[in-house]
C-alpha cells in the first residue's frame, strides 16, 4: 500500500517482464501518498518501446490497490469496455471525507468494463495482520492476465525481499493467486 509499495510492485513486475524479453516503460507520481494523496503508476510493455503514460482509453488492465483510487484512472479504460479492472476491496476512509457509495462504485465500474474483479484482499490481510501485503496479493492475482509465469514472478519477489518479509510475501503470493 502507499507509494513505496506501488513502486515496488512496479519494479517486481517490470523486472519479470524484462527477463521475459519485453520492452518495459514505467512512470509514477512520487511523494503524494505521504500527504494522503493518491499515487498513480503506469507500466507499459510489449515488443516495441512505448511512451510511459498510456493514451486515454487504451489500457488493457487497470489495477487499484484501494477501491476509490480506481475512479481517478477509469478514463484509461477502453471505450468498448474490454479493459480488465482489478480492484482491491480495501477502503481507506479519511475522517470527515465523503466516501463513495457501493452503488456509485458499481455504476462506474460497469460503465467502464465488462471484466471487473473486486478482490477480497482483506481476508488475507486480516489473517496476517499486515496491510502492506495487498500489493503482493494483487500481483499474484494479475498473473493470469499477463504473459509471465508464476515461477519467474516468484523469483523476482525472492530477489526483492529477504528474511521474514520474503517468507510472508511468498505465502501471500500463493494465496492471492486463488482469489
Amino acid at each position: 500500500m502507499g507509494g513505496q509499495g506501488l513502486i515496488r510492485l512496479l519494479q517486481i513486475l517490470g523486472t519479470t517482464l524484462v527477463k521475459g524479453g519485453f520492452n518495459v516503460t514505467t512512470s509514477e507520481t512520487h511523494g503524494l501518498s505521504q500527504r494522503g494523496g493518491k499515487v498513480v503508476c503506469f507500466l507499459r510493455f510489449g515488443n516495441r518501446r512505448k511512451a510511459p503514460i498510456p493514451m486515454i482509453g487504451s489500457a488493457d488492465l487497470i489495477i487499484a490497490t484501494e477501491k476509490s483510487t480506481i475512479l481517478d484512472v477509469l478514463k484509461y479504460s477502453k471505450p468498448d469496455k474490454s479493459s480488465i479492472l482489478i480492484i482491491s476491496a480495501y477502503e481507506r476512509r479519511v475522517s470527515n471525507a465523503i466516501y463513495p457509495s457501493e452503488e456509485y462504485f458499481l455504476k462506474r465500474f460497469n460503465e467502464n468494463s465488462d471484466n471487473i474483479h473486486l478482490l477480497p484482499v482483506m481476508r488475507i490481510v486480516e489473517k496476517y495482520k499486515n496491510l502492506k501485503i495487498i500489493n503482493i496479493i494483487i500481483l499474484s492475482h494479475i498473473l493470469k492476465y499477463l504473459p509471465v509465469n508464476k515461477q519467474d514472478l516468484e523469483n523476482s519477489i525472492k530477489n526483492t525481499f529477504s528474511g521474514d518479509i520474503l517468507e510472508l510475501n511468498l505465502k501471500v503470493f500463493d494465496e492471492g493467486f486463488y482469489l
